[in-house]
């Protein structure tokens, strides 16, 4: 019955339209994994959902942190076109060494510096950074809290931190869109299944274990698990940040990208403001 029902799903994924996916502008696939040249190409975009909050020309001479994400080619465009130092950190050693062969090629290596370092245990003097950037980070790092509290330390008084993020219940909160492109299947379909289907629809690429390796990891239990999403949802995420304001003095700021605006009337709706949502852009400031 399984086989079946995973047929039958495969052959209406076919039904939407393919989404733009990194993995799928490399070479051999996920065998030389490299966001690079996309994360470049999208760092102008980024910055326009910020552009609201802060403006980047400040930024000569300022020292910026990028946390966990995209090879940083965010870090290296920011620093190359505002003059300013950055650190990326991340726990994948080899996730640093393209990063810094990269910054050598923009030869920007004695602005820009990359370290293996959790996030959750910074080893940076409290006030070191004026900005900290957050891009598709928050929905992967599972203590969102400690999180907040950290780059709260390490970041300057009256100073800013941005981040985005799609929340659990966008539409593809699943994060399976290389290959699966069925809006909200998370919502309908057990994890066990989502799995199976996943793994049938790489079936025929050449980098197929590749990809599960990244994503299916085994959880606490034994079992098969998608442990690189931590769930949240737009709802506890807004419980966590007025927790954090009340404690830690945060000034907030917020945009959310809903679908179809000529609609956004559903997003008044509280459960369909959650499935509705396509992007959250924040601001908080020190």
């Amino acid at each position: 019955m399984k086989n079946i029902l995973i047929y039958w799903f495969l052959q209406l994924n076919k039904i939407f339209p393919k989404k733009h996916h990194p993995f799928h502008d490399l070479k051999n696939g996920i065998h030389d994994i490299n966001y690079t040249d996309f994360e470049y190409s999208h760092t102008s975009e980024l910055l326009k959902m910020y552009k609201d909050f802060y403006d980047f020309s400040e930024l000569k001479w300022k020292k910026i942190l990028e946390i966990w994400c995209g090879w940083w080619w965010k870090a290296i465009y920011i620093s190359e076109h505002y003059d300013c130092s950055a650190v990326g950190i991340d726990l994948n050693l080899n996730f640093l060494s393209q990063a810094g062969n990269k910054a050598q090629e923009k030869w920007v290596e004695d602005n820009v510096k990359f370290v293996a370092m959790s996030a959750l245990e910074m080893d940076f003097n409290e006030n070191e950074f004026d900005l900290v950037l957050m891009s598709d980070v928050l929905e992967h790092i599972p203590e969102t809290e400690k999180l907040l509290k950290e780059v709260h330390r390490v970041t300057k008084t009256w100073w800013i931190i941005l981040f985005d993020f799609a929340p659990y219940y966008h539409y593809f909160g699943h994060h399976l869109w290389d290959t699966i492109q069925i809006p909200w299947l998370h919502l309908f379909t057990t994890e066990k299944f989502r799995i199976d289907l996943y793994k049938e629809s790489l079936k025929w690429l050449p980098d197929a274990d590749k990809r599960i390796d990244l994503r299916v990891w085994f959880n606490e239990l034994g079992k098969e698990s998608f442990t690189y999403l931590n769930r949240i949802t737009r709802k506890q995420f807004e419980n966590i940040i007025s927790e954090c304001e009340e404690k830690w003095f945060f000034k907030k700021c917020t945009i959310s990208y809903f679908m179809l605006k000529n609609i956004s009337i559903l997003s008044k709706i509280p459960f369909l403001r959650e499935v509705w949502i396509r992007h959250i852009v924040w601001s908080l400031k020190k």
